[in-house]
């Protein structure tokens, strides 16, 4: 480290010190990522590898072959479909739609004529 210090000799332990603390909270953030992914290889492997054993492996019970997921299909075979919009929340022009049938049906209550653009006085 003595050639890219910008410390004295003296007290360059203290970069040694941040490097290390540096390193350590790359693995906190990255080590648990890596390890599920790594479980996640292995389980596959596992999987793929024991479908061949006769008679406690998958073709021994008549399962399909281990396939990884995919983002397109669900397991059942039918395709996924991909939306912005949560289900049972109303979109903008649903909700404004629906505003505007409250106000109307507001107008209707209190007397007034209703006639698409304008509200009519009935007295």
């Amino acid at each position: 480290m003595s050639w890219f210090s910008i410390l004295p000799a003296s007290i360059s332990f203290i970069e040694t010190w941040i490097i290390r603390i540096f390193i350590l909270l790359g693995v906190i953030a990255i080590g648990p990522w890596l390890l599920l992914i790594v479980y996640d290889m292995v389980l596959y492997l596992f999987r793929t590898a024991t479908y061949e054993i006769p008679y406690i492996g998958g073709r021994a019970r008549n399962r399909p072959r281990p396939r990884a997921p995919s983002l397109s299909e669900r397991p059942s075979g039918k395709p996924r479909s991909f939306s912005l919009t949560v289900p049972g929340v109303p979109t903008a022009v649903e909700a404004a739609e629906e505003t505007v049938e409250g106000l109307k049906k507001r107008i209707e209550r209190t007397g007034h004529k209703w006639t698409g653009s304008e509200v009519i006085d009935d007295e």
